[in-house]
């Protein structure tokens, strides 16, 4: 497990390094491979207009974002997060025009990436009914029983300290037959070419098994799932792949190597030729790697 996870609780961190997470957010969900994800979460969904929707662990709200046209005419998506800083962030981004395209994600900060903060207020008004952000933690959600036609959670289980007690919260909140998805990675599905075999697997199994949450928590989340009671409940899995520096996961890896290094995993000499290889990759158009992200969809039961 990790050692060190700002992600698992962004309101302990400073507001500044809260703004740079919600500015890295917004730059990861425009990258291809994760373009590819978040469609398989809505369509997961399989949203219908006028449905209300609910996202926990929102974070920025790229994905409620995303979700939203999908319920217009008359539908209603809401967003929460435990972090102040983030839903401030979530409804400056709701409110702002659309953001630039990104710059490649191959930062050199271990825990918080480095991307310069958006400036935000957090106090302006969203442009679209339809969107709604709010403070509540994940296990303890404010609303009445069936509140909601659907609710998911993307990359938040492998953050929390019993991903369970969220998912039966959820199916609470939801109506009954009402579908509830999850989402998370599978580090232990990493693959990327390198010629240090050793070297690769050490690292990426140091990076696994100790920063940045439960990392296994994709292949988990049918076992959750199941726990929870949701029925009719399907797993579809999500290879992305990544040829250069577009791609989010060319800099996770990247950050992978610095984490490991950091942590005493690997010495400074094997981390600079490790990523020098990788770095000579991309300049040839060699590079590739991969990454796989489990979605499970489940139905509220009927007869609770």
């Amino acid at each position: 497990m990790s050692h060190s996870n700002a992600w698992s609780n962004p309101s302990a961190v400073s507001a500044e390094d809260a703004a740079r997470m919600a500015a890295f957010l917004e730059d990861r969900a425009r990258c291809p491979d994760q373009v590819l994800v978040n469609t398989a979460v809505r369509n997961a969904l399989d949203l219908r207009p006028g449905e209300r929707l609910l996202e926990v662990g929102c974070g920025s709200g790229a994905l409620c974002r995303l979700m939203a046209p999908a319920l217009s005419p008359g539908g209603e998506i809401v967003g929460v997060d435990v972090a102040p800083d983030m839903i401030a962030a979530a409804r400056h981004y709701a409110a702002a025009a659309p953001p630039p395209p990104p710059a490649p994600l191959v930062p050199s900060v271990p825990s918080v990436p480095s991307v310069p903060p958006a400036p935000f207020h957090g106090n302006e008004p969203s442009q679209t009914a339809l969107l709604h952000f709010e403070i509540a933690p994940a296990e303890a959600l404010p609303y009445p029983a069936a509140s909601f036609d659907a609710a998911f959670a993307a990359r938040l289980l492998l953050h929390v300290d019993d991903p369970l007690s969220v998912v039966r919260e959820m199916a609470r909140v939801v109506k009954p037959g009402g579908r509830i998805v999850l989402m998370d990675w599978d580090w232990g599905t990493l693959a990327v070419d390198h010629p240090d075999r050793a070297l690769t697997r050490r690292l990426m199994d140091w990076r696994c098994d100790h920063h940045g949450g439960d990392n296994w928590s994709g292949r988990k989340l049918l076992g959750v799932a199941l726990a929870a009671g949701l029925t009719g409940v399907t797993v579809t899995a999500v290879a992305t792949v990544a040829r250069d520096e577009t791609a989010a996961l060319t800099g996770s890896i990247f950050r992978a190597a610095e984490v490991a290094r950091n942590g005493g995993a690997i010495t400074p000499a094997e981390h600079d030729a490790w990523t020098s290889d990788l770095k000579q990759r991309l300049a040839e158009g060699r590079f590739v790697a991969s990454l796989v992200y489990f979605v499970v969809r489940g139905d509220r039961t009927n007869d609770e």
